[in-house]
């Protein structure tokens, strides 16, 4: 993505477009390539309903269509059918393009086929899903990639775009309590709200049962005579039929319950559909089934289509369980061994992963149709994996040596490979034993994704994914063909099979290899075999080459791809890395559980870009230094160099110029560091490097264009030497160009270096050693000043590790991350959110280990035991109580009562019952302390939760997904009540625990071409042709609908972007459709509850007001509060955002009271994140100020803009436009104020008929305040006046419009908000600046619009008093970037790609 920094670039391109002019600044780079698609529109001819049109695309295949037809409303009882085009039959899996004869406008034919026991099968099968349809069992269940959404129930209609009633506004704008600020401090957040299920409405039903009969499978005589199956069909009018499946559809047999009479009866009716037939045979089921049908078409077709990958809720309504056979049929069918695309048969997963990877990717249409399969074939086998190693767990797969212990076995099953997260046979016992065989599993999946995305020709990587189910890691890979016809010894050509011992190579493998080692950064080394042979190695030791029965070279175990994390390698014996004495300082090393600890690759490519950056402008420097030493700017010797110069730029500009910022010593770099080129220097003076801005990052872009250019020519002496000194300063391996590579063996136990590599060894280390350092030092710091500008803010616990990662920051330097956000009192929020994670995490691992050891007839209560334990203090905690009674009256001989206490003693199966509150946190105490290094002062939940301010529902939300527990929802009482000390009982039951659902990694593959597209959009967009940006970004959304289906991140991210330039450009009700899909899709891939999805809420509400749904849009904004308040709480920076919009949407409708909770709220929090006398604590006081003006409370309006106008003052001067803004509302209040004064003194002498007035008029107000708000631009100042008089003067009891008392207070005309004043002051509050785009006609209308805004226009429209300049957004984020706040002095860092997993980038659009 291309970053869009200031208003610096593309300026004048902006007003060019705002004037309708595009032909200012550069015509659009569009991608190399142009997609052929081309859309036709075929006619539809069903067999029993009338034709419709239908858009296809060519790259279609035939099995859409079918998918579409039996999703419509009209066709959805049709399953057998085939699709005729000119008597031709389509196949199924054609692409359309290869169709003969297709064109637009063609009529396809539906034509009925035959049925087989498969097809009628499936036929029963999809006619049940559609009777389930508009229920969310399947959702809650974890099944069929179904998750929920409910912003279609909290938008409700989106038809109303006027003001209700006073009472529907009573209604409709009051908020909840649960979202009011301060609700949360001594209360249980409400978990009900989180699912708003319609509980009052019954699900339509349809039929009572429509199950197969137990007279199934027909008997052989009866299969000759086409019986297929049977099915039972009880009606609701309590009717029972039997009904036979034969090939032609379906008819009513003579069959009974007793007797099977398998004979149709007379005047059977045989019907192709079973619809039709039941339709017939039941008026209860056909008038409920069109009701069915009207309601499911009422969905939005997000709401049906699965997702690529499950999506799991923890929290689950209990579903009433009914007798239902074809779900029976389901579970009991090994439906994991049989997929659909190939009936009957098992699908080889390595032969399609691979055979998608060999595809044509030529054009882009061979590379789109590569991307979709390479994603398809990757989503449809991680749902497998799934599957099957859930039933690995469960004990239902047979092991393939079922002699070894339960830890030792492994699995085949579906043609994948399972293996169990454990030291098998001592594997790892030098490296950590089973800690470290954990930890492998990561660290191999990370290799894996490495070397995936590189797409390295000839190079294949095994489908691999983890599953954490049930206190288990199952690892899931594909099978290599014909690694199980050989011992391992005999199949690895390349690499060692016992870290290092016994190393082998191979010529194929050392070529592809060569390739990947420069672009993962790995250096080639010689190490010395079993048999003294030296082995040239382009990866880790530990990698295997194995060269399967297709000849393909495949690489597996890339648990060490990247160099190891020496700050954490101290094994307390022989291996102790030597770090520079700052990290000794800080305590590094750090003695960990296993030697499996590496840097992660976003650490080795900022390590690379850092040191990279510093050769640029030390080259720049040396070059420099030699034209002013020897005078000979204007010699013949550096023609070539201006020369080269002028063809890297456009301007007349010498990147090597002393007045350069490139080179400007005094700011950039020490000058004593670069002459003394030693590593010492070089180490001291990267911190007087700052972080470049425009103009020195085109200046850098200059400099690396003249040294890359003519690599092969001989160059300048001076650009030489330059370049030589440069390449030593900062550690390059090689001296005529910069090159660092890390050797990932090093401190390998039992790997041998050659003699030639023992000298170059050291430097290897200290270059691994610079960059644990630069972690420590220079990337958690700019972590935590990222978070001080407030560039980043994790509004969760995944979301600050995901950010982590993005700057290669790993989990376990969360201790390092506290202490130093500690000294920062603005981050409170990040440290409380950091300590929670380490608690977290540190009680995911002893809860792993705790659920292995519980009895499988026991999980339910050794769950709801583990989280009573962790989560209360309750003292008088009996797990088994209930469960023993049930147990004994099962067991009531004495023998079986002996057993019985036998296993109840036993300590190994049940030693988890002793668990207790005290000694399970005593576990996680030190847990935390010997993992993440960090001491924990709390000794229980309840110290915990006082001492960071933390709630327990965030707790539990955060545990239970990351650990995969499905609860009942229902309000758990976790807080207590005051004066009390514990619960009395416990709170979690075995009743509460729904289920278990599985954790999973794998690989994310991407569509490239797609991001090609969205990052040339956004240039277009940094360049100010929004349209042409637009045409673009969606093209890009076409191709991700293309390779990803329509729900992805991705496609969310590309209509978040699309719904904010709709309404940047005017076009709000576009704006809507787009951000409702993305709030939608988010809630799908993401989750209701995900951080991600508040932000979709609070853009889908800013669009929505800007509609005129003013109900609708704070219903979004309550949701989006409630949201974030499970996720981080009150004290976040977020939560300013949304308590500013909750208040302005309030003061609109009236609702001054909450409007002033809301704003205050905001305030504080802004003080917090910002510092005192803020600029935006300014623009909220004059937000405040103006909603006591409107309650007619003018000495408290008075205070808070007096305190606005000492924050101008003191931070913009006294010329400031603001601050005389400012000082202009200071007179008119103060005048309204004396006016005020006068009026109660006068109505003091008139008490008694002015309180008659005011009785009078009571009852007009609610419908005299409602024509105010409709008409939008008469001012009620006078009726505040009158009511602030009336109150002052008589204790209140005031409530009607008081402007019968003559208008004598016309001068007071401070205006009440109308719609757009309110509008601006949103889009300002969000970083939005509105481009209309109007012709000349326009421009006096727009003028005269503008004449009827507020009067302190100018104060709400003042960009860099935005009173949150960010909205928080989610991973794979597309981001429209404004200049940032004039506060914030830290440069911001921007993402680079669209699939960049950035949790909290800044989104301003400001075009």
């Amino acid at each position: 993505m291309v970053d869009i920094e200031s208003n610096e670039t593309g300026d004048d391109k902006v007003i060019a477009v705002a004037n309708g002019d595009s032909s200012k600044g550069d015509s659009p780079t569009k991608p190399e390539d142009v997609q052929d698609e081309t859309p036709y529109t075929v006619k539809i001819i069903p067999t029993h309903s009338d034709p419709f049109e239908l858009q296809v695309s060519s790259f279609e295949l035939v099995q859409e269509i079918h998918r579409v037809l039996m999703d419509r409303e009209e066709t959805c009882s049709c399953t057998c059918f085939s699709l005729v085009l000119n008597g031709q039959t389509l196949d199924m899996f054609a692409e359309l393009k290869s169709v003969d004869g297709l064109a637009d406008g063609v009529e396809l034919k539906v034509v009925e086929e035959r049925y087989s026991v498969r097809e009628a099968k499936n036929h029963v099968r999809h006619i049940h899903d559609l009777l389930h349809s508009i229920e969310p069992y399947d959702a809650y269940a974890g099944r069929e990639q179904m998750s929920l959404s409910f912003v279609n129930s909290v938008a409700g209609e989106l038809e109303r775009k006027h003001f209700p009633t006073r009472l529907d506004m009573r209604i409709d704008f009051i908020p909840p309590d649960y979202v009011m600020p301060g609700f949360g401090a001594n209360t249980n957040l409400p978990l009900l709200p989180l699912h708003p299920l319609d509980r009052d409405g019954k699900p339509v039903k349809c039929v009572r049962q429509l199950n197969y009969s137990n007279w199934n499978p027909p008997p052989p005589a009866r299969r000759l005579l086409g019986d297929l199956i049977y099915l039972f069909f009880h009606t609701l009018e309590d009717k029972k039929y039997h009904i036979t499946a034969c090939p032609r559809g379906f008819y009513v047999n003579m069959s009974t319950d007793d007797q099977f009479n398998p004979h149709p009866i007379q005047h059977a009716y045989v019907a192709h559909s079973l619809i039709d037939l039941l339709r017939q045979l039941s008026p209860g089921f056909k008038r409920n089934f069109e009701s069915l049908l009207k309601n499911r078409a009422a969905k939005h077709p997000f709401e049906r289509v699965p997702t690529p990958y499950q999506v799991h809720s923890w929290l689950a309504p209990l579903v009433e369980h009914s007798p239902d056979s074809v779900r029976k049929e389901e579970a009991f069918s090994s439906r994991m061994a049989c997929e659909e695309n190939l009936p009957g048969q098992t699908r080889d997963w390595n032969e399609e992963l691979q055979v998608t990877r060999e595809l044509p990717q030529t054009r882009l249409t061979e590379r789109l149709l590569r991307d979709r399969a390479i994603f398809k074939s990757n989503s449809d086998f991680v749902a497998a994996a799934t599957r099957a190693a859930v039933s690995v767990v469960n004990g239902d797969i047979m092991a393939i040596n079922p002699g070894e212990t339960r830890k030792q076995q492994m699995f085949i099953w579906n043609n994948m490979f399972f293996s169990l997260g454990f030291d098998v046979k001592d594997h790892y016992k030098h490296f950590g034993g089973e800690y470290a065989a954990y930890a492998a599993t990561s660290s191999d999946l990370c290799g894996v994704r490495a070397y995936s995305m590189l797409d390295q020709p000839g190079l294949y990587t095994l489908g691999t994914a983890i599953i954490d189910y049930r206190g288990f890691r199952v690892t899931a890979q594909t099978i290599i063909p014909g690694i199980l016809e050989k011992e391992q010894e005999q199949l690895v050509v390349y690499g060692s099979i016992d870290f290092g011992k016994t190393v082998l190579t191979d010529k194929r493998y050392e070529e592809l290899l060569s390739k990947t080692a420069k672009q993962l950064k790995i250096k080639p080394h010689k190490v010395v075999n079993h048999s003294g042979d030296t082995i040239q190695l382009y990866s880790s030791v530990d990698c295997k080459g194995i060269v399967g029965n297709d000849n393909r070279t495949y690489i597996l175990d890339l648990l060490r791809t990247f160099p190891p994390d020496l700050n954490y390698l101290d094994n307390g014996s022989d291996i102790r890395p030597q770090l520079s004495p700052e990290l000794v300082k800080l305590g590094y090393p750090y003695q960990h559980r296993h030697m499996l600890a590496t840097l992660r690759q976003e650490l080795i490519e900022a390590f690379f870009d850092h040191r990279y950056e510093i050769f640029l402008r030390l080259t720049a420097l040396e070059i420099q230094k030699s034209k002013s030493s020897k005078g000979e700017c204007d010699d013949q010797d550096t023609t070539g160099v201006q020369n080269k110069q002028a063809n890297c730029s456009s301007t007349n500009d010498d990147p090597l110029s002393p007045k350069n910022s490139l080179v400007t010593t005094k700011h950039q770099i020490d000058h004593h560091d670069v002459t003394g080129h030693s590593s010492n220097a070089l180490n001291s003076g990267i911190g007087t490097i700052k972080s470049p801005s425009k103009n020195q990052s085109d200046d850098l872009t200059l400099m690396k264009k003249l040294l890359e250019d003519d690599q092969d020519t001989q160059k300048n002496d001076v650009i030489r030497e330059a370049i030589r000194k440069a390449a030593e300063a900062v550690g390059s391996q090689s001296t005529d160009r910069f090159e660092l590579t890390f050797n990932p063996d090093i401190y390998q136990k039992f790997v041998k270096f050659c003699d030639s590599e023992e000298q170059s060894l050291t430097v290897d280390q200290e270059l691994v050693c610079s960059a644990c350092e630069f972690l420590v030092l220079k990337q958690i710091p700019a972590f935590v000043r990222d978070a001080l500008s407030l560039c980043i803010t994790p509004q969760d616990g995944r979301a600050l590790i995901e950010l982590m990662h993005q700057r290669g920051i790993n989990v376990r330097y969360l201790n390092r991350v506290i202490e130093s956000v500690s000294i920062h009192q603005s981050l409170g929020y990040l440290k409380k959110m950091a300590i929670c994670e380490v608690l977290l995490r540190s009680a995911k691992h002893l809860f792993k280990t705790y659920l292995q050891d519980v009895d499988p007839m026991l999980l339910s209560v050794g769950v709801a035991h583990f989280l009573n334990c962790f989560l209360t203090a309750c003292p008088n905690l009996t797990p088994l109580l209930g469960i023993d009674e049930q147990v004994l009256k099962l067991n009531r001989n004495k023998k079986n009562k002996k057993k019985l206490k036998n296993l109840r003693e036993s300590p190994e199966e049940m030693a988890w019952l002793n668990e207790t509150h005290s000694s399970l946190w005593s576990e996680m105490i030190k847990e935390a302390k010997e993992y993440y290094h960090y001491q924990i002062t709390a000794s229980d939940i309840d110290e915990f939760c006082k001492s960071y301010e933390v709630q327990r529902i965030q707790l539990l939300r955060t545990f239970c997904t990351s650990v995969g527990i499905q609860l009942l929802l229902r309000e758990y009482n976790l807080n207590l009540p005051n004066g009390v000390k514990h619960h009395q009982k416990p709170v979690f039951n075995t009743e509460d625990i729904i289920s278990l659902y599985p954790i999973v990694k794998h690989l994310h593959p991407h569509a490239t071409d797609a991001y090609h597209y969205f990052t040339t959009g956004q240039a277009r967009i940094s360049a100010g042709h929004l349209q042409e940006g637009f045409e673009l970004i969606n093209e890009a959304l076409s191709l991700l609908n293309g390779v990803y289906g329509p729900l992805h991140p991705d496609i969310g991210a590309c209509n978040r972007l699309l719904a904010r330039l709709s309404y940047v450009m005017g076009e709000h009700e576009a704006a809507i459709l787009f951000q409702h899909r993305a709030t939608m899709i988010s809630e799908r891939v993401h989750g209701i509850d995900n951080p991600n999805t508040a932000t979709e809420y609070i853009h889908f509400s800013l669009y929505v007001f800007a509609c005129g749904h003013i109900s609708t849009a704070l219903q979004l904004l309550y949701r989006a509060r409630y949201i974030a308040l499970l996720c981080h709480g009150e004290c976040h920076p977020e939560i300013t955002q949304i308590d500013t919009n909750i208040g302005l949407m309030l003061q609109l409708v009236g609702e001054l009271d909450l409007a002033l909770i809301f704003f205050e709220n905001a305030l504080s929090l802004i003080k917090l994140f910002y510092g005192e006398r803020n600029l935006k604590e300014a623009f909220t006081c004059h937000l405040i100020s103006l909603t006591y003006t409107y309650r007619g409370d003018f000495r408290t309006a008075l205070d808070y803009e007096k305190r606005r106008f000492l924050i101008y003052k003191e931070r913009l001067g006294p010329d400031s436009d603001y601050t005389k803004d400012s000082d202009e509302c200071l007179r008119q209040l103060t005048q309204q104020a004396v006016t005020i004064a006068r009026k109660v003194a006068e109505l003091t002498t008139t008490a008694s008929a002015t309180k008659s007035i005011g009785s009078g008029d009571s009852s007009s107000s609610s419908s005299h305040l409602n024509s105010h708000l409709i008409t939008n631009h008469i001012s009620i100042s006078e009726s505040l006046v009158a009511k602030a008089v009336l109150s002052n003067a008589f204790g209140g009891g005031v409530s009607g419009n008081a402007s019968t008392t003559g208008g004598s207070s016309g001068s007071l005309t401070l205006p009440m908000p109308t719609v757009s004043s309110v509008l601006e002051t949103l889009n300002r509050v969000n970083g939005i600046l509105v481009i209309q785009i109007r012709g000349k006609d326009d421009n006096q209308h727009s003028h005269e619009e503008d004449k009827n805004l507020s009067t302190n226009k100018s104060d709400l429209t003042e960009p860099h008093v935005v009173i949150c300049d960010k909205i928080r957004q989610s991973k794979n984020d597309i981001h429209l970037l404004s200049p940032s706040s004039s506060d914030n002095k830290s440069p911001r860092s921007f993402p680079t790609s669209l699939n960049n997993n950035d949790v909290n980038k800044p989104v301003i659009p400001v075009l």
